[in-house]
């Protein structure tokens, strides 16, 4: 499915969801775990509707400029080698369970599209996939003492449809993926 129309589907599940009986809160988060080691490149963060039952559908948006200090670490693991920066364009839908207090499980649709360049030489590899998987969430009451305030820690795993394989770009190499676990820490309001 293609991006596009992926985005003009999502404002229909938000039609959708039950809402009878339901008390709503709408939320906005910004992400800072990814910001913080991209250097606030771009925005990432969450959009999503609460109900009264703990429930929630939300949408996790990343546009990241990805630095080569990021792509190269440990943390990420995805070039082995230098001068490679990227481009990461994704968007997770994920409809939120608690199974403990303040710990959901929250399975997801989405879609995701990275492009690796290499700095000298400008060559330049792209994966574009849908992605199915899951978080594990841990969802803070308050910031600040602020009710209104969340903070969220989110892992989410995702498989990818569309496998890459590795890609020398230069001297270094864009390391193959068909399986994702992504770290983030959103912090936003509940209006």
């Amino acid at each position: 499915m293609r991006p596009r129309r992926l985005l003009k589907l999502i404002p229909l599940l938000f039609l959708i969801v039950p809402s009878v009986g339901f008390s709503r809160s709408i939320f906005a988060g910004y992400e800072f775990g990814q910001m913080v080691f991209n250097e606030f490149r771009h925005v990432a963060g969450e959009l999503g509707i609460g109900f009264s039952n703990a429930h929630s559908v939300r949408v996790a948006f990343f546009n990241v400029a990805l630095s080569e200090r990021h792509l190269s670490s440990g943390e990420a693991s995805v070039v082995d080698g230098e001068n490679v920066e990227g481009l990461w364009r994704g968007v997770d839908l994920y409809y939120d369970y608690p199974v403990a207090r303040n710990i959901y499980l929250s399975p997801s649709v989405g879609y995701h599209d990275n492009r690796y360049t290499h700095t000298v030489l400008g060559t330049s590899v792209r994966h574009a996939s849908p992605a199915a998987g899951f978080a594990v969430s841990y969802l803070g009451d308050s910031v600040f003492g602020e009710d209104r305030l969340y903070w969220r820690f989110s892992l989410a795993f995702n498989y990818y449809f569309e496998d890459q394989e590795d890609t020398i770009l230069g001297d270094s190499t864009v390391n193959g993926v068909s399986f994702g676990m992504t770290p983030a820490i959103f912090v936003g309001y509940a209006f």
